[in-house]
């Protein structure tokens, strides 16, 4: 078992141990972080760069730890910056002001340039800020003094971006190893006879908005009653054009009714005036039927007399080759005379039989018609000889 004695011995040389590596380690073994960069000189005077991340080994160096990137408020806010480093600036109308800002700047770039920026601030940001502000000031006044504290106010954006434009990626800020890479104004403080101004620039600047604004309403007015004036005006007009159409519609309307009514009782007339045509057709077919029968009959009558007069001319021609001239004489009256009767009776029983037409059609262009040839037989010699033979 170890003595109390011991054990304490023992824990002395362990933490003695302990410190002299520690000692050891921080005089051969360093550090840097990544978003850091490191300048070291060794106790010989020479210089070189650590710009990687991680444990190197040293000899009793001497380092100086730089950011790589900074980012810091030159402003007159307490809230930004304690040391109220706002850039002081006057305007063109002779108005002060001063401007609170950020940048945003780079140290790391190439060797050289990074030895020269140590060399100038010795391992001291604040130099370094102090030099970034100074080239602001220069610049922010230039452009300041080109412009009135009222446009700083109405554009200050303009104000911003023109400081920019020389500010950021300055030639002789880049030759220090110095790139400012951004630049942002955060306000603009006035001086107390500019903000009187302002406030006088204000009340004028109110008093001509709300007259604007009183002009602008009594214009919106007037255009409101315009518009409800044109309004009922054009519903007036729209209800009298409807009223017209309408009525264009019902006069329209009732002509295309009058003309279907008259093509309709055109149409009535035309069919009436047809089935007329059809009608007189059909009755002068029934008459030209009759009358072809009735020729036929009357030349039935006719032969019948022809046969007639043929029988007495035999038995007249038979007498006279008999060589009975005696009897011819005698039978001359009485065959005249039978024949005649003969003649008269078969017309008579012919005429009996026939149907004359009912409906005569005058001024035909047919000839030969059964009445013509019936008024033919019946000439006045002919009628009075039969009327003397039925006697």
């Amino acid at each position: 078992m170890i003595s109390p004695v011991k054990f304490i011995s023992i824990v002395a040389a362990l933490v003695l141990a302990l410190i002299i590596a520690g000692v050891i380690g921080g005089a051969f073994i360093g550090k840097n972080n990544v978003q850091n960069f490191q300048v070291i000189q060794s106790p010989t005077g020479s210089v070189r760069i650590q710009s990687e991340g991680g444990y190197y080994f040293k000899c009793f160096d001497s380092i100086w730890t730089y950011n790589k990137v900074n980012s810091v408020f030159f402003s007159n806010e307490v809230k930004e910056s304690k040391d109220a480093d706002g850039v002081q600036v006057v305007f063109s109308n002779k108005g002060k002001g001063d401007i609170s800002s950020q940048v945003v700047y780079r140290l790391y770039t190439d060797n050289q340039k990074m030895l020269k920026m140590h060399e100038y601030a010795h391992g001291n940001l604040d130099v370094i800020d102090n030099l970034v502000l100074a080239k602001l000031k220069d610049i922010a006044m230039l452009h300041s003094s080109n412009i009135t504290s009222s446009q700083a106010v109405e554009d200050r954006e303009q104000l911003a971006a023109n400081i920019r434009k020389d500010f950021v990626n300055n030639k002789e800020l880049a030759e220090m190893g110095i790139i400012v890479e951004q630049f942002s104004i955060t306000k603009i403080n006035f001086d107390q006879q500019t903000e009187s101004l302002f406030k006088k620039q204000q009340e004028a600047d109110l008093q001509k908005k709300t007259a604007e604004a009183e002009k602008l309403n009594l214009q919106m007015q007037k255009e409101k009653t315009i518009a409800e004036y044109e309004k009922q005006v054009a519903e007036s007009k729209g209800k009298a054009e409807v009223e017209k159409i309408r009525a264009v519609t019902d006069a329209e309307r009732q002509k295309e009714l009058a003309e279907i009514k008259g093509k309709q009782d055109v149409a009535v007339a035309e069919l009436e005036k047809q089935k007329a045509a059809i009608e007189a057709n059909k009755k002068l077919e029934i008459v030209e039927i009759q009358k072809k029968e009735e020729k036929a009959k009357l030349e039935v009558i006719q032969i019948q007399a022809e046969q007639k007069v043929a029988e007495a001319k035999a038995k007249e021609q038979q007498i006279k080759l008999s060589g009975a001239i005696s009897e011819e004489m005698k039978y001359r009256l009485d065959i005249e005379k039978e024949t005649k009767i003969g003649v008269a009776k078969a017309i008579a029983d012919g005429l009996s039989k026939v149907t004359l037409p009912k409906t005569f059609i005058m001024g035909g262009a047919e000839k030969g018609s059964p009445m013509d040839t019936f008024f033919n037989l019946m000439n006045v010699q002919k009628a009075e000889q039969l009327n003397k033979a039925v006697k």
